[in-house]
C-alpha cells in the first residue's frame, strides 16, 4: 500500500479591503501625486458616492475641477454644498471667488472674497482672498469695494436665479427675478435675465416688453441688445435684425461677460466671422483652459471654413475634456471633409446638442428612455416648453407626453398654463389633465374647454382616450383597404377591436405614428395569427411596404399592451 500523500490545508489568501471613502481619498491623493488628474477625479468622485454628505468630499472634487479648467462645473458642485449639506462654510465662498476670477467675472469674484472675507477673517485664505480683491480692482480699475452687505446680498440672490435659469428651472428662475426686478427697478442685470427666462418659457410678449424697458433705462446696453437681436430673429423681423447685427458688429467690449454675451448671439446668428474675432480674443485673454470657449470659437472657425484652425482646437478639447464626445464627434466631420466625403455643412455653438428629432422620437420621451440626465438638461426642457408653446399639434402631444416622466413642479406649472390658454386645441388640454393626474397633481386642475372655465378634480378622472385622432383612425383605415378577401367580416372587426383595445391600454402614452402601414401590418398579423391563418410577417412586410423588423416591434408592444397568447 503506498504511503498517503500528505496536502496542506488550503489558505484563504485573500485579504478583504474596505472600500471606503478614506480608501479612495488615499487613491485620489497618489493618483494627484502621479500627475494623473482624470484618475484622481473619478476616486474623488468615489468618495462622494460612499459620503454622500461629506462636503470635504465635495471641496476636494471641486478644487481638482477647477485645476482642469472646469470652472463651471466646480461652482455647481460648490453651491450644491451650500445649498443642501452646509450652508456656514467660509470655504466655498473663497473657491467661488476663486473660479469667477478664472472666468473672468470679476464683479462675482469679488462679491464672494468679500463674503469670504468677512464670514472668515482669520480664515486660512484669508491672503489669497484679498490677492483676488487686488486683482480684481487691478482689472476692474477701481478701488476694492469695503462692506456694502446689502448689495452683496442682491448680487448672491441675482446669481442663484441666473443658475436657476442655466439649469431649466424657468418658473422658479422667473419668479426670483421679478422679486429682484421689482425691489430694484435700476437691477438691469435683472431685467435682462428676466427678459430671458419669459424667452425661455414661450411667453414672447413678456420677453420684449421686458427688453425694451431695459433699453429704456440704458439704450446701449449689450446684454439688452443682444436679447433683442434674438427676438427679431424669433418673429423674422429681418429689416430690423440687420440694422441692430450691423451695430452690434462694430462693438469690441471691454468686459469678459459682455464678449462671451455678444460673441455667442452673433455666432447663433450666423454672424460666423464677427463671433470667430471675439471668441479667439477670448482665448487670447483666458488661455486654452476653458473647453467651451474653445468650442465655439472652433464651431465659429468651421463655419468660415477655418477647418485647419478648428481642428487644432477641437483636438485640444479632446485632450483638455476626454469623457466629452463633442469633439470627436466634429473631428469626424473635418476628416470626412478631407477626403472628399459627405460632411455638415454647419457646426453647432451647444457644446452639448440635443437632437430634437430623436427627442421627440416613440421609444425617448418613454420612462425608460427619457434618462435622468436628459430631464435635468435645461437645453432639453427649455426645447419641451418651446415645443408645448410654439410646436404643431403632434410634437404638442408627444411633449405632454414626456412632461409626465420629468414630473417637477416646472412642468406642472407649464401644463397648467397651457390648460388656460384659449387658443390651445381641447383634445391637447384633455390630454395634459390627464398627464398631471399620472404626475400626481394634487390640487384642482382649472382649465378652458370648450371655451369655458372648468375647474377639474385630478382624482375623479376616467382613465380612457377623452377622443379617438385621426391619426390612430388612419391606421384602422389601413387595416380595412389592405385585408383582402381571405378576411371575413368579423376578423376585420377583430382587428378593429384590436387597435382600439391597445389605444386604451397604452393611453396617454400611445407611441408616435410615422408610418401608419407598420401599424396596420402588426394588428393584421396578430388576428391572423388568432384565426390561424398562413401568413409570415416577411409577407406582410412586402404588401404594406415596410420593414419586418417595424412589424415585429409594433407587434410586440401590442401583444404586450392586450396580454396576448403568444
Amino acid at each position: 500500500m503506498g504511503k498517503q500523500q500528505y496536502v496542506p490545508a488550503k489558505k484563504n489568501n485573500i485579504v478583504p479591503i474596505k472600500m471606503d471613502a478614506s480608501f479612495y481619498y488615499e487613491r485620489a491623493m497618489k493618483s494627484l501625486n502621479k500627475l494623473n488628474y482624470q484618475k484622481a477625479l473619478r476616486y474623488f468622485r468615489k468618495t462622494l458616492e460612499c459620503e454622500p454628505n461629506n462636503p470635504v468630499h465635495y471641496c476636494n472634487t471641486a478644487c481638482l475641477l477647477a485645476d482642469l479648467g472646469k470652472f463651471e462645473e466646480s461652482n455647481r458642485i460648490i453651491w450644491h454644498v451650500l445649498e443642501r449639506i452646509d450652508s456656514d462654510l467660509p470655504e466655498c465662498y473663497f473657491y467661488l471667488a476663486s473660479n469667477y476670477a478664472n472666468l473672468m467675472d470679476f464683479e462675482l469674484a469679488e462679491q464672494y472674497a468679500l463674503k469670504y472675507c468677512e464670514t472668515a477673517p482669520m480664515g486660512e485664505y484669508i491672503e489669497d482672498a484679498e490677492d483676488i480683491l487686488d486683482y480684481v480692482a487691478e482689472n476692474l480699475q477701481f478701488p476694492p469695494r469695503e462692506g456694502g452687505h446689502e448689495n452683496r446680498e442682491l448680487s448672491l440672490s441675482h446669481e442663484k436665479a441666473r443658475r436657476l435659469l442655466e439649469e431649466g428651472r424657468f418658473a422658479e428662475a422667473s419668479r426670483l427675478l421679478q422679486k429682484l426686478a421689482g425691489e430694484n427697478p435700476d437691477f438691469i442685470a435683472a431685467r435682462n435675465n428676466l427678459a430671458l427666462c419669459y424667452y425661455y418659457m414661450g411667453r414672447f410678449e413678456k420677453a420684449m416688453e421686458t427688453v425694451r424697458q431695459v433699453l429704456e433705462s440704458e439704450p446701449f446696453n449689450i446684454h439688452g441688445l443682444c436679447n433683442l437681436a434674438v427676438f427679431y430673429s424669433h418673429i423674422q423681423n429681418q429689416s430690423k435684425l440687420d440694422e441692430l447685427l450691423a451695430m452690434l458688429k462694430k462693438i469690441v467690449p471691454y468686459h469678459y461677460d459682455q464678449t462671451y454675451k455678444l460673441a455667442t448671439t452673433l455666432g447663433i446668428l450666423g454672424e460666423n466671422d464677427a463671433a470667430y474675432f471675439l471668441f479667439r480674443l477670448m482665448i487670447a485673454h483666458t488661455g486654452y483652459s476653458d473647453p467651451y470657449i474653445m468650442h465655439y470659437c472652433a464651431a465659429a472657425a468651421y463655419n468660415t471654413k477655418r477647418f485647419g484652425i478648428a481642428e487644432r482646437l477641437w483636438e485640444k478639447i479632446n485632450r483638455l475634456d476626454p469623457g466629452q464626445p463633442v469633439a470627436s464627434y466634429y473631428l469626424q466631420h473635418i476628416q470626412a471633409k478631407k477626403v472628399g466625403k459627405p460632411a455638415i455643412e454647419e457646426a453647432s455653438y451647444h457644446y452639448e446638442i440635443p437632437d430634437m428629432e430623436k427627442l421627440l422620437c416613440t421609444e425617448s420621451l418613454k420612462g425608460e428612455g427619457l434618462s435622468e440626465e436628459m430631464k435635468k438638461n435645461p437645453l432639453i426642457r427649455s426645447s419641451f416648453l418651446w415645443a408645448l408653446r410654439f410646436g404643431d399639434k403632434d410634437t404638442k402631444l408627444q411633449v405632454i407626453q414626456s412632461f409626465e416622466h420629468i414630473a417637477d413642479k416646472e412642468v406642472e406649472e407649464a401644463l397648467r398654463l397651457f390648460l388656460m390658454n384659449p387658443a390651445e386645441d381641447d383634445y391637447l388640454k384633455k390630454v395634459a389633465v390627464f398627464a398631471l393626474r399620472k404626475m400626481g397633481a394634487k390640487e384642482p386642475i382649472d382649465a378652458i374647454i370648450n371655451n369655458t372655465k372648468q375647474t377639474i378634480d385630478p382624482n375623479d378622472m376616467p382613465e380612457k382616450p377623452p377622443v379617438w385622432l385621426d391619426k390612430w383612425q388612419r391606421v384602422m383605415d389601413c387595416v380595412y383597404t389592405r385585408m383582402d378577401e381571405r378576411y371575413d367580416i368579423f376578423q376585420q372587426q377583430q382587428a378593429r377591436n384590436l387597435w382600439m383595445q391597445y389605444i386604451d391600454a397604452v393611453y396617454p402614452d400611445v407611441p408616435v405614428i410615422r408610418k401608419e402601414e407598420a401599424w396596420a401590418a402588426a394588428i393584421e398579423y396578430l388576428v391572423a395569427r388568432q384565426n390561424r391563418a398562413a401568413v409570415t410577417q416577411a409577407e406582410l412586410a412586402k404588401r404594406y411596404g415596410v420593414s419586418t423588423a417595424s412589424l415585429a416591434r409594433n407587434c410586440k408592444l401590442i401583444s404586450q399592451a392586450c396580454s396576448l397568447q403568444e
